[in-house]
Formats: C-alpha cells, structure tokens, sequence
C-alpha cells in the first residue's frame, strides 16, 4: 500500500536554504534520513518539494512524497531502505538498482557490491512473493546466479551481458502480464 507523506514549514529564507543542503548532503551521501527534518527518503519512491515566496521573510515550503510503507518497528540504520515486502514495493526497488547497474556497466565501470548486492536481495524476495510471473521465477533465478559470479569474477562485461538478458526476460514477462 501506498503512503503519502506531506510536511508544510514555514522557514525564512537561510532556513529554507539550510534544509535544501542538508537534503543534497543526504543524497550525496547516499543516506535516506534527512538530517533533523525526520524524513526518510528509504519510504518514498518520489517526492517534490514546493517553496512559496510569501510577501515577507517567511517561505511555506511543502515537502510531499509518496512511497512504500515502513514496517513498523522496523530499527534499521541508515541507508538499509526497510521497508514492508510487497511485490511492486520490491519490483520499484530493483527498477531503480538495476538502472543504476547497468549504468555503470554502459561506462565499462563496476556497479557498486551496495547496488548489486541490493538488487540480487529483491530479486530473491521478489521470487517468493505471490504474484504473475511466477513461471518466470526459475529462470531468473538462474540469471541472478550469473550476475553474482560475474560480480565476483569482477567483469563488468559479463555483468553487462546477463544485464541485457534480464532486460529481455523481464520485458517478456511483463509483456505476458499486462
């Protein structure tokens, strides 16, 4: 199920400054709380951020996103994205590791163990859960096992290769679906 969050401040100027720092810091460091806003961004599969200049000092500043639900009493440090395993809650999650695989890959560059190891995690959550395309599972499965030795051989190549195959299986699958 999808949650949507929303914050409205009123911030002067400096402070609606600071606050958009400290969330290009947090996306630097790859880092999903919001240094003293109390945002995660581990929940949100998007988000915008709206500033109103008012006729004084003061600025609303409207900060809303939609996303995953976080399980409750989830305790999990920074940057681990705990969230509740729903199917297309960890399908949107390997969308967004499995561009960035490949696009590291496009540059004949080693995609980070972070994003690898992620994306091999959902996919092993992804061919337990109910959903269409379970006859697929099986031979994705397979697919993950080659990335995860072409990982681990350290060829960005081969991980390049087996990259395009999964694009095709899931096009396939997807398109079986619809």
């Amino acid at each position: 199920m999808t949650a949507k969050k929303k914050y409205n401040l009123h911030l002067s100027r400096p402070e609606a400054a600071d606050l958009l720092r400290r969330l290009a810091d947090t996306l630097e460091a790859g880092c999903d709380e919001v240094a003293s806003l109390g945002v995660s961004l581990a929940e949100l599969a998007k988000f915008k951020i709206r500033i109103d200049l008012g006729q004084d000092d003061t600025l609303e500043v409207k900060f809303t996103g939609t996303g995953f639900t976080v399980c409750e009493g989830a305790q999990e440090p920074c940057g681990s994205g705990a969230v509740c395993d729903s199917l297309s809650g960890v399908k949107k999650r390997m969308q967004v590791y499995f561009k960035a695989m490949r696009d590291s890959v496009a540059k004949a560059e080693m995609p980070s163990r972070e994003i690898v190891s992620v994306f091999l995690a959902d996919s092993e959550k992804m061919v337990v859960l109910q959903g269409e395309g379970e006859d697929s599972y099986v031979a994705w499965s397979a697919l993950c096992d080659r990335l995860r030795a072409a990982f681990d051989a350290g060829s960005p190549a081969e991980i390049a290769a087996v990259a395009e195959e999964m694009a095709r299986a899931k096009k396939e699958c997807h398109a079986r679906y619809k």
